[in-house]
């Protein structure tokens, strides 16, 4: 067995009153944002060996899921999330929590796969005030699991951030938002929405608390991060966190009263898989596993049929590219949400020339993966573009363009990676065309945002300047005062996707064009032959 760099063991006492101590070890094991990686890096089939080989030697073994699950490859793309329900099932998960990317293929969807499960979904901080179906309604807050004597509570914690995150228009009726997710009061609603769900739980008899959360542990992420939530609440045990990627073994954050919660995150993709071992003499440790030395053939067998199904599409040959259209940096650390990149100039071409625009943008949040040189097939361009989003076109005044950048550069910092992490990152940040402007990161950012972390206004200096736009071959200064065409995906244009209304009200062109992939698709053919424009970024964005 060989575990991640270091296998780092961190004990902590339970705080408070003694809970039950378990006669053996509890095993609970953990991903987070697996994105349809399931044959990447470690992959399901040697976590369902692992889990296996755990639950044959110790008896007392659960494996949960912190959400973003659904979406983010071909296998969800394509079958639209059930293909990776199924997988799930065969995994045998026991208790899982939403992602903000859960919810991209809209209510009615994902309330079909939510029945295609045979594992338990948790939501503590769920609200509806519809008139029409509420997905939640029969969703529990938390699952309580039995080892021998133990019972250990699984609370799911979902973003507030997830209306934007994912697609606001899916959370409304009437133009009205109708699900709520706790957001807005600086943190506050969401910390006793989940105080009270804590309590109930210890209330109905759990031993141990351990919160499957999809927050994020970044400051970018703030109010609504893991380690202020651990910070506004007691009697959590434990914090599995996913949605900003990080990777942390497992880090001790003080709660409201001092004691100290565990805080344990993954990354993505299945680059590892935790373990949370409760002890029975009432201690608790993490560690992660980057890789396991036996993969469960079952598994391995249900991927393979998976990928023949698939196969024939995904292999079919588009061309060929010289050089990798990237998102990332030259050592692999991601730019494409806060930096431009050749990737992101080409996306944005692509929308502004198949839809005949003055302005082509593209969030960065949508660019998902590289293209590598050498041939690419259709598989390779649904990796970079796997939400099925709809190209569309707009007319807009020069004004709502100014505070589109404005919001979606809010979060960009001087530099676009410390310590070996990108920083700064915002999956609002617009890759352009036709248009160039510059970010001073040394100006705050006066962006005000409502209570649902929708835009809401600008209400000081602005950090956005110098923003041109292409005209006759030449850039020129943008005016706010006149009106320019648009281009871009539908979630950015005209469903307030990231929480970016900055585009409200105007005017559709094009509302139901095709679907991005197949832009990016014949944007790759047009230019077959000639890629060298995009070698390097065009300098189309400035930082400083």
């Amino acid at each position: 067995m060989k575990k991640i760099l270091i296998m780092l063991m961190i004990l902590f006492m339970l705080a408070g009153c003694a809970p039950a101590k378990p006669q053996e070890e509890i095993y609970i094991f953990y991903s987070s944002d697996v994105h349809c990686g399931v044959s990447e890096n470690m992959g399901y089939a040697q976590l369902k060996a692992l889990v296996d080989d755990t639950k044959a030697a110790h008896g007392n073994v659960a494996l949960v899921d912190l959400g973003d699950f659904l979406q983010g490859g071909t296998y969800g793309t394509l079958t639209k999330g059930s293909l990776v329900i199924d997988l799930m099932n065969e995994m045998n998960y026991d208790v899982v929590t939403f992602g903000n990317h859960e919810f991209d293929y809209g209510m009615e969807r994902l309330n079909e796969l939510i029945r295609q499960a045979k594992f338990k979904m948790v939501a503590a901080n769920v609200k509806y005030s519809g008139n029409n179906r509420n997905l939640f309604a029969s969703m529990p807050k938390y699952e309580i699991m039995q080892f021998g004597g133990i019972k250990v509570a699984f609370i799911g914690v979902l973003t507030p951030s997830t209306i934007t995150d994912s697609t606001p228009a899916y959370f409304m009726e009437d133009g009205q938002f109708v699900y709520d997710f706790y957001g807005g009061d600086d943190g506050q609603r969401l910390y006793a929405q989940v105080q009270e769900t804590v309590n109930e739980a210890r209330g109905k008899g759990a031993d141990y608390i351990v919160a499957l959360c999809h927050l994020g542990s970044i400051a970018a992420y703030q109010p609504y991060d893991s380690i202020s939530l651990i910070s506004h609440t007691t009697g959590i045990d434990v914090v599995l966190d996913g949605h900003s990627h990080s990777v942390i073994i497992g880090d001790p954050y003080p709660n409201a009263e001092g004691k100290d919660v565990i805080l344990s995150s993954v990354g993505t993709k299945m680059q590892n898989v935790g373990e949370l071992v409760i002890e029975p003499d009432g201690t608790i440790s993490t560690v992660l596993f980057s890789e396991y030395q036996r993969q469960d053939e079952a598994i391995l067998a249900a991927i393979a049929k998976a990928d023949e199904e698939l196969g024939g599409i995904l292999s079919q040959r588009v061309g060929e590219v010289p050089f990798d259209l990237t998102i990332t940096d030259e050592n692999g650390k991601r730019l494409v949400r806060n930096r431009e990149t050749n990737l992101g100039d080409f996306a944005a071409d692509a929308v502004r020339d198949y839809m005949n625009t003055d302005i082509g943008i593209f969030n960065g949040g949508g660019i998902r993966k590289t293209i590598a040189a050498g041939e690419v097939t259709y598989g390779d361009l649904l990796n970079v573009m796997p939400f099925n989003n709809t190209v569309c076109s707009v007319r807009c005044s020069g004004q709502q363009i100014l505070d589109a950048l404005e919001f979606t550069s809010r979060s960009t910092e001087g530099l676009a990676v410390f310590e070996d992490n990108p920083v700064g990152e915002n999956g609002a940040f617009l890759q352009v065309s036709g248009l160039k402007y510059t970010i001073n990161t040394k100006i705050p950012s006066t962006v005000t945002l409502d209570e649902n972390s929708m835009f809401a206004g600008v209400e000081g200096k602005r950090r956005v300047s110098d923003v041109q736009v292409l005209k006759d071959g030449k850039y020129v200064p943008l005016d706010p005062k006149a009106t320019y065409t648009v281009a871009s995906i539908s979630y950015v244009l005209l469903e307030n996707g990231d929480g970016n209304t900055a585009f409200a009200g105007c005017e559709p062109i094009i509302d139901k064009g095709p679907l991005d992939l197949e832009v990016l698709i014949a944007w790759f053919e047009k230019c077959a032959g000639d890629f060298r424009s995009y070698e390097k970024p065009q300098g189309r964005i400035t930082v400083k």
